[in-house]
């Protein structure tokens, strides 16, 4: 072998390397981000008022036959701003499987004002997770429903407070949840102050069906 033909394999083999060194990393990185997907979910953007619904529901639709949902618990973000996106990727930091919430309805703000993302675990009618944020205590019979904002700071938007109600009204009817059991996270939780002091508790029981307890 000459001088020549010696270089040329000793670039050949560090090629090799390097592109070795190189690939698997990558295939790596997008293997575990194939395995961590945003699970889309679905979204409403104008929820209607529970007399004008579409003739097919997606929230209707998703309950299950032996479903035990008996409870809505209602949280705020505690932030700004927020999407599902951004969310799906907080929680799976914080050790969760994904979105925690079954429910989100934003403010304008990384979601629309007053439109509902409704998340993997409701539309597979998994029980929701509790996020580092909340504090309160969630079992298999509880619906989370999130509004991004920080009801600590400011009111929420009109248009997430209303849509929240056409949604709390939906779920109450077809699950036959009474009023008393569409509950604040702060009512749950033991250092929980969600959805927050400016929280408009009493223009949401307003508008609640009143559905008398089993």
């Amino acid at each position: 072998m000459n001088q020549n033909s010696a270089r040329m394999l000793s670039r050949r083999t560090q090629l090799v390397w390097v592109s070795f060194f190189f690939i698997i990393p990558c295939a790596l990185f997008i293997l575990q981000q194939l395995g961590t997907k945003f699970q889309p979910g679905g979204i409403i953007a104008k929820l209607a008022p529970i007399n004008e619904r579409p003739e097919k529901d997606i929230v209707v639709e998703a309950i299950g036959e032996d479903s035990s949902w008996n409870t809505i618990v209602i949280h705020h973000l505690g932030q700004p701003a927020g999407s599902p996106e951004s969310l799906y990727r907080s929680h799976r930091k914080s050790g969760l499987s994904g979105l925690g919430y079954h429910f989100l309805i934003g403010n304008g703000n990384g979601l629309g004002d007053g439109i509902v993302h409704i998340g993997h675990r409701w539309l597979d009618q998994l029980a929701g997770e509790e996020t580092q944020w909340d504090g309160t205590q969630w079992d298999g019979s509880t619906i989370s429903i999130c509004l991004v904002g920080n009801g600590n700071r400011r009111p929420f938007k009109e248009e997430q407070l209303l849509r929240l109600s056409y949604l709390v009204q939906r779920l109450q009817l077809a699950l036959s949840i009474p009023s008393g059991r569409v509950l604040l996270a702060q009512e749950i939780g033991s250092n929980a102050t969600s959805p927050g002091k400016h929280f408009a508790e009493a223009q949401l029981r307003s508008r609640l069906h009143d559905i008398p307890s089993p």
